[in-house]
């Protein structure tokens, strides 16, 4: 393929700051890879189809997973008529059908969020629509989770303002044992202790996150939080949303009511036992898939992942500090890429996922060493991620610093010099150059700022969002 040769461009004076493909259009510094190579050189490396949802095509998955998720309930409802043994059907349909219906059903939420990145249909009114039902119908409140997941990408591992498991520092990792241990002599849980405390976090964090945002850093908000219930996706007044968003989020809550008040509908006419071994089961499953794999906890948080401070991070170095996973053909295909081509969508949202194989093959050559990937088991991922990546500290002896992107700021100063560049441009350049010179002074250039994880005991589970 064409798309397969890197097109080098010149750097042009967009390249030092990037409004990421998000729902907000915030400004935030771009960053630098290496020599030139900057955001809009990983753009234009990509095939431009590529950014081009097709409707048809993502109605074509929307109608496939509603297929996939059926079929195994009529077959189970079929057989479990034919079966005698109360243990043998218990298991159908308390064991076997939620584990095969919670991977699709995931695949199903998976395009629910590709229609809040606006990579469903090139219509909006399009892709709203029948996000907000595969959403709702997983209970998850499509617009309030569009506008947090959209912060997410924005200011990803950045260690102020990120939404998505942002690790405590040294310093607050102590606090969080009130000096009843020393971090740097504590030794790791029981494996026992670990794995209760994945099932309890795979069980409940992803609804008590949507409860409270519970894994959001502490400047994540955008308006002040007047108490835990204020940090909630179901508060329209609350401090995750501008006063912009009031009915989008109203939106949302009548979403959850509608299918609330369905499920109780169903458990009228069908008994609770239906509805929970038919519904709630398989949701489980799907809650499991959002928390911890394409839910970015080991997408975004390995030993080998950083998270930067406020005056080190950048765009490339927040979306390049993810890892894409290999789950298998299988899963690879029903859960939409989400977990195996994972960078690029850090880059690029509103790249469709049946486009972002191709996207990530144009753009791997330029992203080098900085490209990560990781094809060893899920679960074992899982693990090591609660036991090694407790807490973040700076360690500029760290052997994987040389795979982080640069700031490389200084490169914008060449276009001081540009006399095609407009006045008011080259006095923004310069300003914004002066500024990161004495930054660069005060933190020793692009090694600072960087935090590393440790590994450690677990505190005890969150209940809120840290203030």
């Amino acid at each position: 393929m064409a798309a397969s040769k890197p097109v080098m461009t010149t750097t042009t004076a967009g390249d030092c700051r990037h409004v990421p493909e998000t729902h907000h259009f915030e400004v935030v510094p771009a960053g630098y890879i290496e020599g030139d190579v900057g955001i809009g050189q990983l753009r234009r490396a990509i095939p431009s189809h590529c950014f081009r949802p097709s409707t048809v095509r993502s109605m074509w998955f929307f109608l496939r997973d509603i297929l996939f998720m059926v079929t195994p309930l009529a077959a189970t409802i079929y057989l479990e008529r034919r079966i005698d043994n109360r243990l043998a059907k218990l298991i159908l349909r308390a064991g076997v059908y939620p584990f095969v219906v919670g991977i699709p059903a995931t695949g199903f939420w998976v395009l629910g969020h590709e229609a809040g990145h606006g990579s469903f249909s090139q219509n909006r009114i399009v892709g709203d629509l029948f996000g907000f039902i595969a959403h709702s119908f997983l209970l998850s409140p499509f617009f309030s989770w569009r506008s947090t997941h959209a912060r997410h990408h924005v200011y990803a591992n950045h260690l102020s303002k990120d939404h998505n498991y942002v690790p405590p520092q040294k310093h607050e990792y102590a606090e969080l044992f009130q000096g009843k241990v020393d971090i740097h002599e504590a030794t790791e849980d029981a494996p026992v202790v670990l794995l209760l405390r994945v099932i309890l976090q795979q069980v409940i964090g992803w609804p008590w996150y949507l409860l409270t945002n519970i894994t959001a850093a502490p400047q994540a908000v955008v308006r002040p939080s007047k108490g835990w219930w204020s940090n909630s996706h179901f508060d329209p007044w609350g401090s995750l949303f501008r006063a912009d968003e009031f009915w989008s989020i109203v939106a949302s809550d009548v979403g959850l009511m509608g299918m609330g008040y369905m499920i109780y509908r169903a458990a009228g006419l069908y008994g609770w036992w239906a509805v929970t071994w038919g519904y709630f089961l398989p949701l489980m499953w799907v809650n499991h898939y959002i928390g911890g794999w394409p839910g970015t906890d080991i997408q975004n948080s390995t030993v080998v992942m950083l998270t930067f401070s406020p005056e080190s991070w950048t765009f490339l170095r927040g979306a390049l500090s993810t890892v894409d996973r290999d789950p298998g053909f299988l899963l690879r295909h029903l859960m939409h890429h989400i977990v195996d081509l994972h960078v690029v969508h850090h880059l690029f949202p509103r790249i469709p996922h049946y486009h972002a194989q191709e996207a990530t093959d144009a753009i791997r050559p330029l992203l080098g060493k900085y490209y990560r990937q990781d094809s060893g088991p899920w679960y074992g991922a899982l693990y090591s991620n609660f036991r090694d990546c407790q807490w973040v500290e700076p360690n500029p002896t760290a052997t994987e610093k040389g795979r982080v992107p640069k700031v490389r700021l200084f490169i914008c100063r060449r276009l001081l010099a540009d006399p095609i560049l407009p006045l008011s441009s080259r006095l923004i350049l310069l300003v914004l150059s002066q500024r990161h010179l004495k930054d660069d002074e005060t933190t020793q250039g692009d090694e600072a700022g960087i935090f590393w994880y440790r590994p450690g005991r677990m505190p005890r589970p969150a209940m809120i969002m840290r203030s």
